[in-house]
């Protein structure tokens, strides 16, 4: 679920990044419009608010794209900005309209560009009461302005322009609902394919794509291959059965004690485990791998009412430059150096 959100958060910030530019760009604009319109007929009674205007759309803008570029993708401060946004972009198109021809604005189009902002979070829920908020300001913008609104032309123009509003409302938040949900579908596809069923672990496949990317990054780290001591023993005596059990146990052990943001477990087959580590200092790695030998050690297991314990053995290296089968067969052997010295313990590499 973990790479559905990140997956979700990478696609929204992309969008976040096109309306953020598109906000500077209508910025210039509305101040080209409005300059125009201001030079033809001048007023000054609309200077200063269009200027105050324009200030706080600065401000505001300046503030947004700093924690859109600088704030983690999902923290509590990118959320409340990046959603807040649709809110200003509602605000200042209501104080911007009436600044600049009222219902003949050029800028009343980017009332549409809103409505389909708002359905990207609140899809055709948000898009639809979006599109009533914004019919209720043209309303009040068009009654207030046009001198004769029982008119046909007028009514139908009214009329023409409330009805556009609602069918992009509803269309824009149906169309991202299908997307959103293609997406998520895709995304759990996806998810399924790198995943162990039994474990939950990441799989093989997983683990081997993950290798090769962080050998072509030259990230530092060590990579453990571990198995489940005489684990065909538990089989024959307490059934596949039980030996599922624990294998999906062991697999939490290890990943409740190896951190999220230093490495990473993956079920490589069998009663075969895969830890990447991403760290260059020999101390952490053994400290993670005693603590997670120690803890599947300590471990009890029920069957029936008799109990058991397994221990497991590992083999470590630390990543030199090597091609990615060349490093596995590297901690494949010191994996079965320690169960030829007796099993349940962690044999590492010598060299680099």
């Amino acid at each position: 679920m973990k790479i559905l959100s990140k997956n979700t958060h990478h696609s929204d910030h992309a969008l976040e990044i096109i309306f953020s530019s598109l906000r500077w760009f209508f910025l210039v604009m509305a101040i080209a419009v409005f300059y125009i319109q201001y030079i033809g007929q001048p007023d000054r009674t609309t200077m200063i608010p269009f200027s105050s205007l324009v200030a706080f759309g600065i401000l505001y803008m300046a503030v947004s794209d700093y924690y859109l570029h600088k704030s983690p993708e999902g923290s509590k401060r990118y959320t409340i900005m990046t959603k807040c946004g649709p809110l200003f972009d509602f605000i200042s198109f209501s104080a911007l309209i009436p600044l600049t021809g009222g219902v003949d604005s050029p800028l009343f189009p980017l009332a549409y560009l809103i409505i389909l902002h708002i359905t990207v979070y609140w899809r055709f829920t948000g898009g639809i009461i979006a599109a009533f908020l914004f019919i209720f300001v043209y309303s009040i913008i068009f009654f207030t302005q046009v001198p004769d609104v029982f008119t046909l032309n007028s009514f139908t123009e009214y009329i023409s322009q409330t009805v556009f509003l609602l069918m992009i409302g509803g269309l824009g938040g149906i169309i991202v609902s299908r997307e959103r949900k293609h997406h998520s579908d895709k995304n759990i596809l996806a998810e399924a394919a790198n995943r162990d069923y039994l474990t939950d672990l990441l799989n093989h496949r997983s683990f081997q794509e993950c290798l090769r990317k962080d050998l072509e990054s030259g990230k530092d780290f060590h990579l453990a291959l571990t198995d489940i001591d005489k684990f065909k023993a538990v089989n024959d005596k307490y059934g596949h059965v039980m030996g599922d059990a624990v294998l999906r146990e062991v697999g939490a052990i290890i990943t409740s004690i190896i951190p999220v943001k230093q490495g990473r477990v993956f079920r490589y087959g069998g009663e075969e485990f895969a830890i990447i580590l991403y760290t260059n200092k020999q101390d952490e790695v053994d400290k993670l791998l005693v603590e997670t030998k120690k803890s599947v050690a300590d471990h009890i297991f029920n069957s029936n009412g008799e109990t058991f314990s397994v221990t497991m053995s590992f083999g470590s290296c630390k990543q030199n430059g090597e091609k990615p089968d060349q490093l596995v067969k590297k901690a494949d052997k010191l994996l079965y150096a320690a169960k030829d010295s007796g099993r349940n313990r962690i044999v590492y590499s010598t060299a680099g």
